[in-house]
């Protein structure tokens, strides 16, 4: 009987230190993916927005636009898709025109990481560049993008900048 009993106590211990293995690779591996969005300080170069909008071919609407940049290689842009397609429908429900740019050489020298999203107010002011999100899975749930356009829509322009934040980014290398 007393045998039986340290076989159970070895075959609970077994599956405790499995499941820390487990979970310890698992947030090793996640933690691996937060990366710093603009390491390089790329978006506080003076007349950053003008050179922006010269890369993109911006042209004044009288509509605010939403500009998304993905690279199709990002394992990110991956992550972010749901996310993507639900800044798309919110953005369009709130009546600002959304357009996606896949990243290209012209676009590697003004946008330090993809995915990104710059909103130009409707007579061709800034309102935000940055990150759709931050964190590990760069969620719809802490999204900055959708709390800009609410408020650009009740009025206020935020002039909103966020480049110092961490979160699955694939940083482009000129």
């Amino acid at each position: 009987m007393q045998n039986l009993t340290s076989k159970r106590y070895f075959i609970f211990a077994l599956i405790g230190v499995w499941l820390v293995v487990v979970v310890s690779g698992l947030v090793y591996f996640q933690l691996g993916q937060l990366r710093p969005f603009d390491e390089n300080k790329m978006l506080d170069r003076y007349n950053w927005f003008s050179q922006f909008k010269e890369q993109v071919v911006w042209q004044n609407k009288d509509t605010a636009q939403l500009l998304i940049i993905t690279e199709d290689n990002c394992g990110c842009t991956i992550q972010a898709k749901p996310h993507l397609s639900s800044l798309r429908r919110f953005a369009k429900n709130q009546g600002v025109e959304v357009q996606t740019f896949k990243l290209n050489n012209q676009l590697k020298s003004v946008v330090p990481a993809t995915p990104v999203a710059v909103l130009i107010g409707k007579n061709g002011e800034f309102v935000y560049a940055g990150p759709l999100s931050e964190g590990l899975a760069c969620s719809q749930g802490s999204g900055f993008v959708e709390t800009v356009i609410s408020n650009l829509k009740a009025g206020f322009n935020s002039s909103l900048l966020i480049a110092d934040t961490k979160g699955c980014y694939c940083i482009n290398r000129l």
